[in-house]
């Protein structure tokens, strides 16, 4: 049997790694992510996946990325049946992928990929580490003092425990934690990281903290307006499903929103 690239380097070999990418008009900045973390992804382990989970961009984000694959079957793009949400590409990624160990990051490659491995030796039995942005590089003023105060609500109103940062898009769960967590979620949008943090001190999840390099790329597709308006009304939503004991139970397969349809590439 020939050995992989990863074997051949003569490094330590990496336990297989699954890497989900939520994506809506990437077309311009996921290509040069891809490139940036497949060589890389080569060189240090045994076996991998990249899920894209497209939110029906009307680009080429999608082809952009199977361009990217080459025929080897290492990246997968998962297509939303319609403009779901960020916390729903996530979730659906999440579930559905293969390995012991599943990253999440963003499409801009704003943490470097090569900082999973530090990741990787944090990583609680069953549990999560969490990037927090220490060494953080070009974000606008005004971008940390509206996400500080997000943070401030969001301690306010949701979480259970102290958070260092709970908007950081670099995190590393075992399979265990994301059958724990995610068929729980119910938040599509952005806040999605915080309903992860409300469930991971609700089932007692173990979670490490993890200092990483954020560099701030351009191309951001959020809305500051949108987001202050709905993302303080899912946090307050959050509240109320666990008063009303929603998250008490799951969603199963079918109730999820990608379940309309169900397109894979």
């Amino acid at each position: 049997m020939a050995m992989t690239d990863a074997q051949q380097s003569g490094r330590e070999v990496l336990p297989p790694l699954s890497i989900v990418i939520p994506t809506y008009k990437e077309e311009r900045r996921l290509p040069q992510t891809l490139q940036e973390i497949l060589g890389y992804l080569d060189q240090r382990f045994s076996a991998y996946e990249i899920l894209v989970v497209d939110d029906d961009s009307p680009d080429r984000t999608q082809a952009a990325a199977l361009a990217l694959d080459g025929g080897r079957g290492v990246i997968r793009v998962l297509t939303q049946p319609g403009r779901l949400g960020k916390g729903a590409a996530v979730r659906r990624g999440c579930l559905e992928a293969r390995y012991d160990r599943v990253l999440f990051m963003d499409a801009d490659h704003a943490t470097p990929i090569e900082e999973v491995e530090l990741m990787l030796a944090q990583l609680p039995e069953g549990g999560v580490t969490v990037g927090v942005r220490t060494y953080q590089e070009n974000e606008p003023k005004w971008r940390r003092i509206v996400g500080l105060c997000a943070q401030l609500l969001a301690h306010l109103v949701v979480f259970q425990k102290p958070v260092i940062d709970s908007q950081c898009g670099f995190k590393l769960f075992t399979a265990l934690a994301v059958q724990r967590v995610f068929p729980y979620c119910r938040v599509n949008g952005g806040m999605i990281d915080v309903e992860l943090f409300f469930l991971f001190h609700k089932f007692s999840v173990p979670c490490r903290y993890q200092p990483v390099h954020w560099d701030n790329k351009d191309g951001s597709k959020v809305s500051v307006i949108r987001s202050v308006i709905f993302d303080t009304l899912d946090m307050f939503k959050i509240r109320g499903r666990d008063l009303v004991g929603l998250y008490g139970r799951p969603l199963n397969e079918k109730h999820q929103p990608w379940s309309r349809t169900r397109t894979v590439a």
